[in-house]
């Protein structure tokens, strides 16, 4: 009965974090919609509360990867923030083993950003998901989204979609499949 009743606890305590996620995202879209971009200190405040949710759950080597690898961005040349980012990303893995897939996507949401693939809001968006979330699953529906969204922006002939709506819609299909 014990733990019926922890799963349970555990169960909406993990809700209650992805509704706040949720409103989160949903202010950024907001932002990104109307000005196409999204101010630094909402994106950089929602790390920074998805970095002290993941120490109190005891993801305590991602988060000071991302603390690390946003210190490292700043090194020249590229190829040396690269090595960095690789060996933090390595010693974080091997130091806390169970961690090491979120550490990796850390790693490569972070090398998206350096090649200009992603924007740094969309970076920081897609870290604090991975860091609240934990569940490298939740990248599937972002990506599904982010794809329709592509496919309609090229019909459209556009070259840029605001992609914090797919990280958005992405993440509330991902919160929400569980309940349907």
């Amino acid at each position: 009965m014990q733990v019926i009743i922890s799963y349970l606890k555990k169960k909406e305590h993990q809700l209650i974090v992805s509704i706040a996620l949720l409103a989160f995202f949903l202010v950024c879209t907001v932002y990104d919609l109307r000005d196409r971009e999204v101010p630094m200190p909402l994106t950089v405040g929602g790390l920074v509360g998805a970095g002290v949710y993941a120490l109190f759950v005891g993801l305590w080597a991602p988060v000071l990867l991302t603390i690390a690898l946003t210190h490292v961005a700043d090194f020249n040349p590229r190829e040396k923030r690269l090595a960095f980012g690789l060996t933090l990303a390595a010693f974080s893995a091997i130091f806390q083993p169970e961690a090491a897939l979120i550490c990796a996507l850390i790693l490569g949401f972070w090398i998206l950003w350096e090649f200009g693939i992603l924007g740094g809001a969309d970076v920081k968006l897609l870290i604090a998901a991975t860091l609240v979330l934990g569940n490298p699953i939740f990248l599937i529906p972002i990506s599904v989204v982010g794809g329709v969204q592509g496919v309609i922006a090229s019909l459209q002939k556009k070259r840029e979609i605001p992609f914090v709506v797919s990280i958005f819609c992405g993440t509330l299909l991902f919160v929400l499949y569980p309940y349907f």
